[in-house]
């Protein structure tokens, strides 16, 4: 890899280079025109190590790295739009279209017009493609702009299916996993590009001869390899059936949640909240790992005792992880999730 000279040292050379029997000490003419060309040319030796940098898919960023894996056929997934349903109350026509929104000002659109009496359930779809779009039960509950006939509007279940354009790291794993390991011919590996060139889809694993011959199950989680909802499930479903080998008989599944619940008795100021975050963190990496790799599966309890000690707490004991002082195990079909966390200070 290049390595762009500092202008010091390009300064430096040019002054040995110099056959000028003028004095090239600062604040000379020599110096001063010597020094302005060293600012340029170190100008330019930054943008050349940039360009090395942006050639190769593992160092690569932003647009080049989009570039760069485009022209192996693995696009950037760009940023989704949640989806849900709300509930209006009162008696009058929902244009499609009409905004409601969160109090912290997250929008959704109706996607179709409703007549509502006394009260309707209207889907509705984020107006901001992201994560930010997964919003809680209840908390849609703004009518920004007033609809005649209608008093109220709530959400009985959280929005899902927003994800987040998806970034670097993300991209360039997908980007090298294809160049190494290409999947080619309907083999596993093909079915896991597949799955994963899904908006959504975080991680896949393929499971040939499952259920006899001719059988693919493909095991998926969503971006935040959490439990992928059956709109994605059904998505990715579509998709591989649309390109797969034809005389392969398909099963898309998401890996189910497995609770963890985590009890302990701690010393010290523990905090919780960043405990939990790094937690599913944890999860998350454990998930990754167990759909692309054939590792191990199991969430480690010394794994945990050490996230309490990076989290505040001084010592800690009696710490189970649902029920017992070991580890727990899941399989290829399941995903670890943080369930109850009790601890006794």
């Amino acid at each position: 890899m290049y390595n762009a000279r500092e202008q010091e040292d390009i300064l430096t050379e040019l002054q040995d280079a110099s056959t000028t029997p003028a004095s090239k000490i600062e604040g000379t003419f020599e110096n001063d025109v010597l020094a302005s060309n060293s600012i340029e040319f170190a100008k330019v030796e930054v943008e050349l190590e940039q360009a090395y940098k942006a050639a190769f898919g593992s160092t690569a960023w932003g647009e080049y790295l989009t570039m760069r894996a485009a022209e192996a056929g693995i696009v950037r997934k760009e940023a989704v739009k949640a989806i849900g349903e709300v509930t209006f109350t009162g008696s009058g026509t929902v244009p499609a279209g009409s905004l409601v929104a969160t109090l912290d000002g997250t929008q959704f659109a109706t996607t179709e017009a409703a007549v509502i009496e006394s009260s309707g359930i209207v889907p509705v779809e984020a107006v901001t493609a992201g994560d930010k779009g997964n919003v809680s039960a209840g908390t849609i509950t703004v009518i920004p702009l007033s609809i005649a006939g209608i008093t109220a509007v709530n959400n009985e279940a959280a929005t899902y299916n927003g994800y987040d354009e998806e970034d670097d790291d993300t991209l360039r794993d997908r980007y090298l996993t294809h160049v190494r390991y290409p999947g080619t011919s309907g083999n596993p590996r093909h079915y896991i590009e597949w799955a994963t060139s899904i908006p959504g889809v975080g991680a896949a694993r393929c499971i040939r001869a499952w259920d006899g011959p001719d059988t693919v199950k493909v095991i998926i989680v969503d971006s935040n390899y959490e439990e992928a909802s059956a709109d994605l499930v059904q998505t990715v479903y579509d998709y591989i059936e649309s390109v797969r080998p034809i005389n392969a008989i398909l099963t898309v599944v998401s890996a189910t949640p497995l609770a963890v619940n985590i009890a302990a008795n701690t010393t010290g100021s523990l905090d919780t909240e960043a405990f939990e975050a790094a937690v599913r963190k944890y999860f998350a990496e454990l998930e990754k790992k167990s759909l692309t790799a054939n590792t191990s599966r199991y969430v480690s309890i010394a794994k945990i005792g050490a996230l309490l000690l990076d989290n505040g707490a001084d010592d800690y004991d009696s710490l189970t992880l649902n029920g017992a002082a070991s580890n727990v195990s899941f399989t290829e079909n399941e995903l670890p999730s943080l369930g109850t966390v009790v601890f006794n200070g």
